[in-house]
């Protein structure tokens, strides 16, 4: 018994010996990070969206650093806080000049990027912002990026917008005398039409606007109603909207992109009218945005899920483009490392090549500047033009009800007009055109899926039962927007668009609800079986008009959704699936693809593809595993104890240790058979079965042990024997608790 013990102590010794020297010469080698410098608001009034654009970038570089990072180097970031203060900012970029740092990601304000720009392009260190806007950041810098479009850019879409949508109203135009503000007004101006626009200016000291009251006051007489759009940066423009709302203006109030996300509205709660009356500033509020997500697809869904499970917060434009140009820097930084110098490689003192390094990451973001050499983005390819700015579509929101939603009607920008008949497009009132740029007029359908219930999962067949309503809410009363149709619905008579139950006006668009119930077909992933998690989709889609007239957008309102865009779950839409438990109710803008010429000689030579909107609503289950265990599997539990037990057998028990095993093999040959034919014939191997072959590679393993354990007995060599029943019983109960500690790790944390 104490040789025993030295023995297992000696292992255990020689184990943790060896695990020692292992970390230790994997800390040893560990290569160096890549450091990128964070400079933004990490404090001060822009903090919000400064921590926003952090965990938008972190999450970017996780997902590469879990994969290896870099040629094999991590990326870090190391965070110089700019306390939404210029002056600060101009410091930060002194120190981020001096560290090892190979390239910087921020700032968010543009006042902040401006002030440290110059200090980066004299340490030669390329900056990538995903937020600031102001043009003469890029236009005058070539180590400035920009992850979106300038504010100039923004301004002229809120011009045609305008002009296209609400018909050229009289616009009286307040605008910040800074350079975002000049940029703005520039851009504005010369989209919209002189006789219908005044312009009045804000002077900026020391970050604080001045002479409001003179020139507000001079803007709220302006005879005549229409609306007002304001030109400032995000931290300017709460101030001018409580001004402007307390000079009793009540209409449309349309801002930057800087006011386009709800956490935007903090700015407004403590405000005594706003306890009085929710809504006394944001109501009639419009906000340029490049994301608004809930017109979002899949890949920006994703993504907000992600943000929301790190942050226990919804993201808004601010991350997803923070999220976006971390992804165009990690792709620059690869291109970089193809160099055999880049970091030091090849080089004794790494340090020397800091400034190689930096130009080489400057250079493989300029040569991000094609479709060809693009960065698959949350919206669509990302590459930069001729000023380092990514022109990106600009979407009208506005707020309701706590929330920021797309407007109803859009303008989407034709870059591929082959085998479009504009002139016959236009007569229809779908395509406008301002100087040279044409736009679809792009109808928004709110648009949601209810589940009354969820009655049957066939897995074998690969079909679901589902009841659950469907509405839309639009602008116009034309009912092209309800002729849709769900390819996976088996019974094509359980819905006809042209029957709604009903149909009228709700809240100034039109409405129409659809009750479906049928059996859905769809392709179950069976690989974790039965630890599965399974998504049962609803998608339908428009096959009549391109996705440019017409999108279907997540109805926050009607939906009622959580903060993550899930939908809340209702226990007695789901309590028909005992084997089944409700995550979350998902929902996704889809498109589908066309290249089709449709016999067209106009479209014979086009490359262009033809998109039709659709909508997706996914119900995510999780299969209760331990029920289907308790259920299915009981009796290989009991086998595995059986034959585990058998290795304690005597000698004198021999044939016994050879046949349970054997009949242990028989018998769950036949269970297995039998948990097969629930899922049918899915051509690769699920968990289950892994269970089981390593079953069986345990009960042939006992089979041999207890062959040779006789055999070295009679041999006279009973000390070997029991040697080998004590490593075959170590080996028996190690394999069944790592398979125990694995799953548990998988599917249970």
């Amino acid at each position: 018994m104490k040789q025993r013990l030295i023995m297992w102590l000696a292992v255990v010794a020689g184990v943790a010996l060896v695990l020692s020297v292992a970390w230790a010469a994997i800390l040893w080698i560990r290569p160096e990070p890549i450091r990128i410098a964070f400079a933004n608001s990490l404090s001060g009034p822009s903090a919000p969206a400064g921590t926003e654009s952090l965990i938008a970038m972190q999450l970017a570089i996780d997902e590469v650093n879990a994969k290896g990072g870099v040629n094999g180097r991590p990326i870090e970031l190391v965070l110089f806080d700019d306390a939404s203060d210029p002056a600060v900012a101009r410091a930060n970029a002194r120190a981020i000049a001096d560290s090892p740092c190979v390239a910087v990601l921020g700032h968010y304000l543009s006042s902040a990027s401006l002030a440290a720009a110059p200090a980066y392009k004299d340490a030669r260190i390329p900056a990538l912002t995903g937020s600031a806007a102001a043009d003469e950041l890029t236009s005058t810098n070539d180590y400035y990026f920009r992850a979106l479009s300038p504010v100039s850019a923004q301004a002229r879409s809120i011009a045609e917008h305008l002009r296209a949508v609400m018909k050229e109203p009289r616009v009286r135009l307040v605008h910040t005398r800074d350079s975002y503000g000049k940029s703005f007004e520039r851009g504005f101006a010369a989209a919209y039409p002189a006789e219908q626009l005044r312009v009045f200016g804000l002077d900026v000291a020391a970050g604080q606007v001045r002479s409001m009251d003179e020139a507000l006051d001079a803007a709220v007489q302006e005879p005549g109603p229409g609306v007002i759009v304001v030109g400032a940066a995000a931290d300017h423009i709460a101030d001018i909207v409580k001004a402007l709302r307390r000079r009793g203006i009540k209409g449309t109030i349309i801002t930057t992109q800087g006011a386009g996300r709800e956490s935007y509205l903090r700015n407004f709660v403590n405000e005594p009218e706003e306890k009085a009356r929710p809504g006394f500033f944001t109501e009639n509020l419009y906000a340029a945005s490049s994301l608004i997500f809930d017109s979002a697809g899949v890949a920006a869904q994703a993504f907000a899920a992600d943000y929301k499970a790190r942050a226990g917060t919804s993201p808004s434009w601010v991350g997803g483009g923070s999220y976006d140009a971390a992804r165009l820097m990690i792709d620059a930084l690869r291109r970089a490392a193809v160099h055999r110098r880049f970091m030091g490689q090849g080089i004794q003192k790494p340090s020397d090549s800091k400034v190689a390094d930096r130009d080489r990451v400057r250079l493989a973001l300029a040569a991000i500047d094609s479709p060809k050499s693009a960065v698959v983005g949350l919206t669509g390819r990302l590459y930069f033009n001729a000023n380092r700015d990514i022109p990106r579509p600009i979407r009208m929101g506005f707020f309701r009800y706590g929330r920021f939603v797309t407007a109803p009607l859009q303008l989407v920008r034709i870059d591929q007009p082959d085998g479009i008949d504009l002139d016959a497009e236009r007569e229809k009132g779908h395509v406008v055109a301002f100087e040279g740029r044409r736009y679809w007029i792009q109808r928004v359908v709110y648009t949601g899926i209810d589940i009354i219930r969820v009655s049957r999962i066939d897995v074998k067949q690969n079909s679901f039962n589902v009841d659950f309503y469907l509405w839309m809410r639009f602008a116009g009363d034309d009912e092209v927007q309800t002729h849709v149709e769900f390819p996976a619905l088996l019974d094509r008579g359980a819905f006809d668009a042209a029957r709604p139950i009903q149909a009228g006006q709700e809240d100034g668009l039109s409405y129409r609800l659809y009750r479906i119930n049928g059996d859905f077909r769809t392709r179950f992933d069976l690989h974790d079986y039965p630890f599965d998690t399974q998504e049962l989709r609803l998608h339908f889609q428009n096959t009549e008009q391109r996705r440019e007239l017409i999108t279907y957008v997540i109805d926050r309102f009607g939906l009622r959704l959580a903060d993550d865009g899930s939908s809340r779950a209702d226990d007695g839409a789901y309590s028909g699936l005992p084997l089944w438990r409700f995550l979350g109710l998902n929902y996704f803008v889809e498109s589908m693809s066309s290249g089709s010429t449709l016999g067209k000689a106009s479209l014979f030579d086009a490359e262009a593809t033809t998109e039709f909107a659709g909508f997706d609503a996914a119900i995510v289950l999780r299969r209760s595993s331990s029920i289907y265990m308790l259920k299915n599997l009981l009796p290989m539990f009991l086998l595995v104890l059986v034959v585990f037990a058998t290795l304690f057998f005597p000698e004198t028990m021999f044939r016994e240790r050879v046949t349970i095993p054997v009949t242990s093999i028989l018998a769950s040959a036949v269970l297995l058979v039998a948990v097969s034919s629930q899922i049918g014939d899915v051509g690769y191997t699920v968990v289950v079965e892994e269970m089981f072959y390593i079953f069986f590679v345990l009960c042939l393993m006992t089979i041999l042990a207890g062959y040779k354990h006789e055999k070295l007995r009679n041999a006279g060599q009973k000390r070997a024997a029991v040697v080998l029943d004590h490593a075959a019983q170590v080996v028996y109960a190690g394999t069944v608790l790592a398979v125990i500690v694995v799953l548990y790790r998988r599917y249970a944390l």
